[in-house]
């Protein structure tokens, strides 16, 4: 960026009394503005610099490939995920798999085996490693993403990555996103 000497005196206040994310705000908002997002550059700022909670769903959104890096597709793409999540909702309803009782991680775990076509022939069967996990990151994911379309979106597509890159070491993860759910909000995995 800039010079010491350039730069406004409270964002050198603030990094000598330990704050910092001031400028590293700034450079998210810049990368945010371009039409077309850079998702190689969003990728290298969330592994160096803790995403601000007002961009992290929407950094997130991007880079787990639930968005688009264009802008004017997201209202539209955001509908369908939308929509797509009401209907799996809705026929987990009317087989009477998940109630309106039921907690919402676990409403997102008969989503997620519904759609990769793992859903058990009753809700009373025993739980996979892997559903722990996926209920893990769930509940990690509901602290920090407000609204449940994103989360499940959000928690669908983490958990993909890790089946993906990281098949063998699950178990202890689940084990270690549920003491620490934190963990999470630096990077939820960059492509």
């Amino acid at each position: 960026m800039t010079d010491d000497s350039q730069r406004n005196f409270r964002s050198v206040y603030y990094e000598k009394v330990g704050f910092r994310g001031v400028e590293e705000k700034k450079s998210l908002e810049i990368l945010l503005k371009d039409d077309r997002l850079d998702t190689e550059k969003l990728c290298t700022f969330s592994q160096r610099f803790p995403l601000p909670s007002m961009y992290r769903a929407l950094v997130w959104k991007v880079l787990l490939g639930i968005l688009p890096p264009h802008h004017e597709s997201h209202a539209k793409v955001m509908m369908y995920r939308k929509e797509q999540y009401s209907d799996v909702l809705h026929a987990l309803k009317v087989v009477r798999f998940v109630s309106d009782a039921t907690p919402q991680a676990e409403v997102y775990l008969r989503m997620y085996q519904l759609e990769s076509g793992k859903l058990p022939r009753s809700p009373s069967f025993p739980l996979e490693p892997e559903d722990e996990v996926f209920l893990a990151i769930a509940k990690a994911m509901e602290e920090m993403v407000e609204d449940s379309v994103d989360c499940y979106w959000i928690t669908r597509r983490f958990v993909n990555q890790l089946n993906t890159k990281y098949r063998d070491s699950l178990p202890q993860l689940g084990s270690f996103i549920a003491q620490c759910p934190k963990a999470l909000v630096k990077n939820p995995g960059c492509p």
